[in-house]
């Protein structure tokens, strides 16, 4: 019984251990960047609809070489493309409500293409969405 328990308090031992204190050293840690005041929604306040279409249409075309590049553009087109999405997916919804998933996992192929750095599939997010839009326009 004794050596069971001794051979118990051995195994628990690195457990206890890794339960520390954590702490962050302030001399590593960046310095904050200033935050932009303008938002996503106020750049692309003044498009249109199809103007909206247009954007997401032309990110995905450039999505895949930007991804294969890896340069960080993929990062600012993901970016336009979804302050694009965000702006009409309301309108989608409303007017649309049968296009709308297909919309959906077109953005969502390409966050994960971007995320993943998959070129395969903002090429098939980019295919989907031709076929998609044709049903809103």
């Amino acid at each position: 019984m004794l050596n069971r328990l001794t051979l118990l308090a051995i195994a628990a031992s690195p457990l206890l251990v890794a339960c520390g204190a954590t702490y962050i050293e302030d001399s590593l840690a960046e310095p904050s960047l200033p935050v932009s005041t303008v938002s996503a929604s106020q750049q692309t306040a003044d498009l249109s609809f199809s103007e909206h279409i247009a954007i997401i249409d032309e990110s995905l075309n450039q999505l895949s070489d930007a991804i294969v590049e890896n340069d960080g553009s993929g990062d600012q087109i993901l970016a336009r493309l979804l302050e694009s999405w965000e702006a009409i997916e309301g309108d989608i919804k409303a007017d649309f409500p049968e296009s709308h998933f297909g919309f959906y996992e077109v953005i969502t192929l390409a966050e994960i293409s971007v995320e993943r750095r998959r070129p395969a599939d903002a090429s098939k997010a980019w295919k989907l969405f031709i076929d998609v839009a044709a049903s809103v326009q």
